[in-house]
């Protein structure tokens, strides 16, 4: 039996997530089994909810998309529960609105004018792919997108944190390595490095590697 994805949607306009919970209800293998409008009822309700892929809206009534993606990770990390993979939804695609989703703890970036299947792959790919980054992607996008401005207080601070192999693993990690080079590196198992980079990301309340890279290339630059 297929397992079923649950959907979360967030989005201010109720006939756009009619058409969107029509179409995500209309596949096999997933389901909508939650939805608010405004960003207050998202941040009370959400982080109770049991969802495998949230798709966010860049706009919610009382906050900006990116702004909820980031007062949402703190919130599930705080129930000790896992976050679910992030679809940031917009008008339009820039790059800086794609690399602004990112360094929030989104996965993808999805428009408006994107046909019906590349919701549907996205949600797919954000809920199936382990938290792996192409980090030449990633500097190829922060080369285009310069003028994005990220920053996590005290980021070094809680880096400071970091227990036993965990700080190795870290610093494998900036130098773009993979999980098994850094395995290597380190040498420790590939499930360790995993936990690690799970525990790390955790201090850091960040989503993604991806955040974690952008936060630590952003704190370099201002003590560069």
């Amino acid at each position: 039996m297929t397992e079923v994805l649950r959907i979360g949607l967030i989005d201010a306009d109720s006939d756009i997530r009619f058409g969107r919970r029509m179409l995500i209800d209309s596949q096999s293998d997933c389901k909508v089994v939650f939805e608010e409008e405004t960003a207050s009822g998202s941040l009370e309700r959400a982080p109770e909810a049991l969802l495998d892929v949230l798709v966010i809206d860049h706009r919610v009534r009382g906050m900006d998309g990116i702004q909820l993606v980031s007062k949402l990770i703190p919130l599930y990390q705080a129930n000790d529960s896992d976050v679910p993979a992030i679809i940031l939804t917009g008008p339009y695609f820039s790059y800086e609105l794609l690399l602004s989703s990112i360094a929030a703890g989104a996965t993808d970036l999805v428009t408006l004018d994107s046909d019906s299947g590349e919701l549907l792959k996205a949600i797919r790919t954000s809920a199936s792919k382990e938290d792996s980054l192409d980090f030449d992607s990633l500097k190829a996008l922060m080369s285009r997108a310069k003028d994005v401005v990220f920053d996590v207080p005290d980021i070094l601070v809680k880096l400071g944190t970091l227990e036993e192999r965990e700080p190795d693993v870290l610093a494998a990690f900036k130098q773009g390595l993979d999980d098994d080079r850094i395995a290597a590196s380190v040498d420790i198992p590939k499930y360790r490095v995993r936990q690690a980079m799970k525990a790390i990301l955790a201090k850091c309340s960040l989503a993604t590697r991806a955040q974690l890279f952008l936060a630590i290339n952003a704190a370099d630059g201002k003590n560069g």
